[in-house]
């Protein structure tokens, strides 16, 4: 039996919306952070950790998006609140003396890895739920 089958009838693969997300995430959460941004530095950094566990999951990289975006929010909360600690003066650094601007800088990037991890926690405990 021949395939009489057109080209048209196969399935289209479809593109990934992945890779354009993780670019806005990433320039997003860049812009942010160096002009201090706060507001564009968190949604970034959120999109940017959404869109990494999304694209690794999409791919098969990950069994689940949840892990990886768990631990790069956490990720986001040790790294900022390290920048705070070095831009109040609690931790000090002779080299990164004459630096301005890492408290609030370090701030927008710890309260972004909470939001991430809070809001991975909501979603799966909302799909959790809806099944």
């Amino acid at each position: 039996m021949a395939d009489h089958s057109r080209a048209n009838d196969r399935e289209q693969p479809t593109a990934s919306p992945w890779p354009l997300m993780v670019a806005l995430g990433l320039v997003g959460s860049e812009v942010g952070i160096v002009v201090d941004l706060f507001p564009v530095a968190v949604g970034g950094l959120v999109l940017f950790a959404a869109s990494v566990a999304g694209i690794l999951a999409e791919s098969g990289h990950v069994e689940s998006p949840w892990p990886l975006a768990t631990g790069l929010g956490a990720l986001f909360v040790v790294a900022g609140a390290l920048l705070y600690a070095l831009g109040t003066g609690v931790l000090s650094v002779a080299a990164l003396e004459g630096l301005t601007g890492l408290a609030t800088r370090g701030l927008a990037i710890a309260v972004a890895g909470v939001v991430t991890v809070a809001g991975t926690v909501l979603v799966r405990a909302r799909r959790r739920s809806t099944r």
